[in-house]
């Protein structure tokens, strides 16, 4: 359905539910209801940057162009008669880094292998037929997780025969040219987004934002994506940045890096407490709140006609700009 973070109610449980027990279920229906009545009431306004925008998956009915699409608005349907069409998988959280946004210690999900691969077996026999879209990761990162490294590793194209794209969302710390080398050629193909969290634009700050990476390699690698997304199979290409204390004053240059290495977008978001943070630290580093200190200062940086740029997207900061705009 959606990012917990956007849609706090849970539609199911895939441990102990089958996809389609979960897909057509009694709370997925009435979130569907609530989405053909145009009150959203799920979901977070504060927090989903579609909503703020009308954008992405949030749009008027007569701009739908997705055949099913239309014909369930039509129909204002709440049982769908196929499944799944766009799958993220983010039941994995190993990652190579130690972001403090995200995680307070290395986690490596050795422990889970057993649940992990549990789920994975049951979304390739039960969600991948009619998918036309599989993301990889939003708990973690693709490579640095051992599930989904040898999951992209070890695809098969005839398990997926409706699928168009596969999205890694990633640090790009491990995408090398290397690792790239090991996944299949016909499922690299399939791989034409990707979304690189990297919440800096110098060293010093990568440093603390990004917990155990180096800002140089990244850049390294930054340079081997971009040519992927100059010469294929790339077609898409985000850069993002979760704004705070320490690296709004970067937003500018982040911009400049996602422009020079010929990026598709450069992404803005709030920063969101997951309890990673001690007492009173969100407070000091959430400078997207109207009462930080030095939100002020947040603001004289979004009034720059650069953040107006076609690259740019703001997501759910994009309601403090247009606060910047009123007289």
């Amino acid at each position: 359905m959606c990012c917990k973070n956007w849609l706090r109610t849970p539609i199911g449980d895939l441990n102990t539910q089958s996809v389609q027990e979960i897909w057509n279920g009694p709370v997925a229906r009435d979130i569907r209801r609530s989405i053909h009545d145009g009150s959203f009431e799920y979901c977070s306004r504060e927090r989903c940057p579609f909503l703020q925008t009308a954008t992405g998956p949030v749009k008027p009915v007569d701009r739908l162009s997705d055949p099913d699409l239309q014909a369930a608005a039509a129909r204002r349907l709440t049982e769908l008669p196929y499944g799944p069409r766009e799958i993220d998988c983010a039941y994995d959280r190993s990652c190579n880094l130690t972001c403090p946004s995200c995680r307070t210690k290395l986690i490596v999900e050795t422990e889970n292998e057993k649940k992990i691969l549990e789920l994975q077996g049951k979304l390739e026999r039960e969600a991948l037929a009619d998918a036309h879209y599989l993301g990889i990761t939003g708990s973690g990162d693709p490579f640095g997780s051992p599930y989904f490294r040898r999951w992209l590793q070890t695809m098969r194209r005839a398990d997926m025969p409706k699928l168009r794209l596969i999205n890694l969302q990633t640090n790009a710390m491990l995408w090398t040219p290397a690792l790239w080398k090991t996944i299949p050629e016909d499922v690299r193909a399939l791989i034409k987004g990707a979304d690189i969290s990297i919440d800096a634009a110098s060293p010093g700050t990568y440093a603390v934002n990004r917990r155990g990476g180096d800002f140089h390699k990244l850049l390294r690698n930054l340079e081997f994506v971009s040519a992927l997304r100059r010469d294929g199979p790339l077609r898409w290409v985000v850069i993002s940045m979760v704004v705070q204390e320490n690296n709004f004053a970067e937003m500018p240059a982040f911009v400049e890096l996602g422009r020079r290495l010929g990026f598709d977008v450069v992404y803005f978001s709030q920063l969101t407490d997951w309890g990673t943070y001690g007492e009173g630290e969100y407070e000091r580093r959430a400078i997207h709140r109207p009462q930080h200190p030095r939100h002020a200062e947040l603001l004289a940086v979004l009034d720059d006609p650069l953040f107006a740029s076609p690259l740019v997207q703001l997501g759910n900061l994009t309601a403090a700009r247009r606060r910047q705009a009123v007289p």
